[in-house]
């Protein structure tokens, strides 16, 4: 049965990466040639369709839940049964605590506060203000709040029921309390980061777009390698981590996609597209 649901799972995400590639490539070519496919069908066309937030982010942000949440799946299925992914755990682990320095690990320790609920409360509570000053809506401004709630809620309840241990003490660089799986600090930091970067990008330029995307993921990862490099994570729980924030966020962006109302900042055009694009 477990090598069964294993198949499964995998056949499963097979397909959904297929059709992830077959909708990124006909967004591509709409969105280059839009009257290539003038006999295209009108649901595929509203699916695909930009600067309305029931078009392609809506499309998007559904794939990405459904993407992420195959992936928790899978991952937590691994992590129960010790099968698949799970086996590398003590090789990645061996890997990372096998190249430590002294200035890595002074590193380590401070960047790894960026998945910290000490510190991403105050930058969301700061950041709402600044959004709420931008854009006038209360929704944008909650957002980045109930991301980390969520994020932090739903690892501690996946950490009871798991109950995976963590690394052997004698390579952890510092006290870590509760279950392994998911790491908290990895949902929180791509949750958090991902879903300011989201808001904030309504209105701006494409460049300025792939910068804030690439800056969140980039925190996101950097705080992954670090609960990595001191020993408070395994592979698994890192990656599990960033699967639940994925999930978490993509809920969330579809309530905000299906909100009633715009949210507009001040000075800009009034049009849904403005502040629901960004997803």
């Amino acid at each position: 049965m477990t090598g069964l649901t294993e198949h499964i799972l995998g056949v499963s995400g097979s397909v959904l990466l297929a059709v992830w590639v077959v909708l990124l490539a006909a967004a591509a070519v709409l969105f280059w040639r839009p009257n290539l496919i003038p006999g295209r069908p009108a649901w595929l066309a509203a699916r695909l369709r930009t600067g309305t937030p029931t078009g392609l982010a809506l499309t998007a942000a559904v794939l990405t839940l459904a993407a992420c949440a195959w992936s928790l799946a899978l991952l937590t299925f691994s992590v129960v049964h010790y099968t698949g992914i799970t086996r590398d755990n003590p090789q990645v682990l061996a890997f990372f605590t096998g190249h430590r320095t002294p200035w890595l690990t002074t590193l380590a320790r401070l960047l790894t506060w960026l998945g910290s609920a000490l510190v991403l409360w105050p930058v969301v509570i700061l950041a709402g203000l600044g959004l709420w000053r931008w854009r006038r809506y209360w929704l944008p401004t909650v957002l980045p709040a109930l991301a980390l709630a969520g994020a932090g809620a739903w690892s501690v309840l996946i950490k009871v029921l798991i109950g995976h241990p963590r690394p052997p003490i004698g390579l952890r660089l510092g006290t870590f309390h509760s279950w392994a799986y998911p790491s908290q600090h990895a949902a929180q930091a791509l949750a958090t980061w991902g879903m300011l970067a989201l808001m904030l990008m309504a209105g701006r330029s494409v460049r300025a777009r792939a910068l804030l995307a690439a800056g969140a993921a980039l925190i996101a990862i950097v705080v992954g390698l670090t609960r990595l490099y001191l020993a408070a994570h395994w592979m698994t729980d890192v990656l599990g981590g960033w699967a639940l924030a994925g999930v978490w966020d993509s809920l969330l962006i579809i309530c905000y996609l299906l909100a009633p109302r715009a949210a507009v900042p001040r000075g800009r055009p009034a049009q849904a597209a403005v502040y629901r694009e960004a997803a």
